[in-house]
């Protein structure tokens, strides 16, 4: 089983910095922009969203903890829109050498629970079209699409 933990600080800079270029870098890939393009897009986002880092009201920041050898197999970001009851995961991200291992699915089991005692009665999040793995565990524990946008190069 997982249990989520409060970043510290220094912990919060370590994962801003990670989940900050791996989105420029998505961005750029997926959306077919230029990377000095996707970085002051994205540094934006961040910066508006996380106004006040780990103190952000209605923005939560958890280490995902392994309970049995107490390691940090991952991280969730997500917020609740008490006006709209709904919690929007902005990132679940496990270590690539813990994916695959169950920790993904307990992770969204738990935030359904947290979301629950929030008082929200959905729960929303946005996928790149690329990231298969990550699409298929969401199909797997319920998720359905409600949008999709398509491109294609010519």
């Amino acid at each position: 089983m997982i249990r989520f933990q409060q970043m510290t600080d220094q912990e919060f800079q370590v994962f801003r910095d990670r989940s900050l270029n791996e989105y420029i870098d998505n961005m750029s890939k997926n959306y077919d922009m230029p990377i000095e393009k996707a970085t002051e897009n994205a540094t934006k986002q961040f910066d508006e969203l996380l106004k006040d880092g780990l103190n952000t009201e209605n923005q939560y920041l958890f280490h995902v903890v392994d309970d049995e050898t107490n390691e940090k197999v991952g991280v969730i970001w997500y917020n609740y829109k008490e006006q709209d009851r709904q919690v929007f995961i902005y990132e679940i991200w496990m270590d690539p050498g813990k994916r695959g291992k169950g920790y993904g699915t307990q992770t969204l089991d738990e935030l359904h629970n947290k979301a629950k005692d929030l008082g929200a009665n959905k729960v929303g999040l946005h996928v790149f079209g690329q990231n298969t793995g990550a699409i298929a565990l969401y199909k797997k524990v319920g998720y359905e699409k409600n949008s999709i946008v398509m491109t294609k190069k010519l």
